[in-house]
């Protein structure tokens, strides 16, 4: 905040990442945010509430959202420094191609964007992909792309730590405290107890949630249901999997991805293929035999594939855009909102809601914003 200037009071809707990292950025700036969150905070009924996200460069042929990777690295470190804690792990990226004349597929596309950008990087063929993941049955032809830096966050601790850094810092949240509509010409925030909340801006980060609220949203987004696994990998290869890069494609061709057991968390496997449309409000329950179904295809890729066993499962509800999964964005009066978010958003939290802040209190043009979110343009 510019000398002397006037606090402003922000309203922030959603208690994950985002809406965190946003009133994290805000109480550093010296605004006065006030937090509200449907569920308790953290809410595992959320996106950002689970053992591990992943953080990657590859991102095919967008070069915004590949360089915006750099830039939420420096927003981590500015949140480790006032979190006194630093809950990533670092194990490079791999992604793994079946098109073995490196054309026409994401990983083609992102081998040639990381070396456009000079962005560390190494090309992996199939021996050396069998070396580095001997836990996985390597098809002829396949090769990887493997990416530093890349890893893993640990987004449970992330959530937990940053709600406890805000309330350390006085800052006002209202967990179990849900908003049901908007008058972003007036600033103010209907709660479902009837109450009215007034502030100067509001910021939106309510994930699946959005559309809901702001109806300019809820017909370029569709709120859907993901599930993942939780694993125990076989003895034999327990040691190679604690050793393991993030895994951003498995060599199979559904779209897959999985976390390595670092730092106290288990192996977990997700596909893009057990994502469907969703009420967030009335989120189906996983079951043990849907965590089966998903992993059997993947039994037959997997070195020892039949000694995995399921040992848990999760749900949360995502918004995903219509736009080939960007960002977005939307301005009405006071009233600054992002979503569309998917699972790709929790690498750029941090980063995510220093820009949200800055967008709701005057420092950044929406326009810049909106165009940087869609992985169009670069912020100074």
């Amino acid at each position: 905040m510019t000398e002397g200037a006037k606090p402003l009071r922000v309203l922030v809707i959603g208690g994950g990442v985002v809406g965190l990292s946003t009133a994290w950025a805000l109480a550093k700036a010296g605004h006065e945010p006030l937090l509200f969150e449907a569920g308790p905070l953290p809410n595992p009924g959320g996106a950002s509430h689970d053992q591990h996200r992943l953080i990657r460069a590859p991102y095919g042929a967008e070069r915004g959202y590949t360089r915006m990777v750099s830039d939420a690295y420096g927003a981590w470190n500015r949140l480790w420094a006032d979190l006194g804690r630093q809950h990533y792990v670092e194990t490079a990226a791999l992604g793994i191609s079946l098109q073995p004349q490196e054309e026409g597929d994401h990983w083609a596309a992102s081998l040639a964007t990381l070396r456009d950008l000079k962005l560390d990087h190494e090309r992996l063929d199939a021996l050396q992909l069998g070396e580095l993941c001997p836990y996985f049955r390597i098809p002829d032809g396949a090769w990887g792309l493997l990416s530093r830096p890349g890893g893993i966050l640990l987004a449970d601790k992330i959530i937990g730590h940053l709600a406890g850094w805000l309330r350390r810092e006085g800052v006002d949240l209202f967990p179990e405290t849900r908003a049901i509509d908007i008058d972003p010409e007036a600033g103010a925030v209907r709660l479902a107890d009837g109450q009215i909340a007034l502030g100067d801006a509001i910021v939106v980060a309510a994930g699946a949630w959005t559309g809901k609220l702001v109806p300019a949203l809820a017909e370029r987004q569709t709120p859907q249901r993901q599930f993942v696994v939780f694993l125990t990998p076989p003895k034999s290869q327990a040691a190679a999997w604690a050793d393991a890069p993030a895994i951003l494609q498995f060599p199979t061709a559904l779209d897959s991805y999985g976390c390595p057991p670092v730092a106290g968390t288990r192996l977990k496997l997700g596909a893009v293929a057990a994502r469907r449309a969703c009420d967030p409000d009335a989120l189906e329950a996983g079951s043990y035999q849907e965590a089966e179904a998903l992993l059997a295809p993947f039994r037959e890729i997997l070195t020892d594939g039949a000694d995995y066993r399921v040992v848990g499962y999760k749900t949360c509800p995502y918004a995903v855009s219509h736009d080939r999964e960007r960002f977005l964005t939307h301005r009405e009066g006071c009233l600054t909102a992002i979503t569309g978010c998917t699972g790709h958003m929790f690498k750029f939290g941090a980063l995510m809601g220093e820009r949200l802040a800055a967008t709701a209190t005057g420092g950044l043009a929406f326009e810049s914003f909106a165009r940087w979110a869609a992985g169009e343009e670069m912020v100074a």
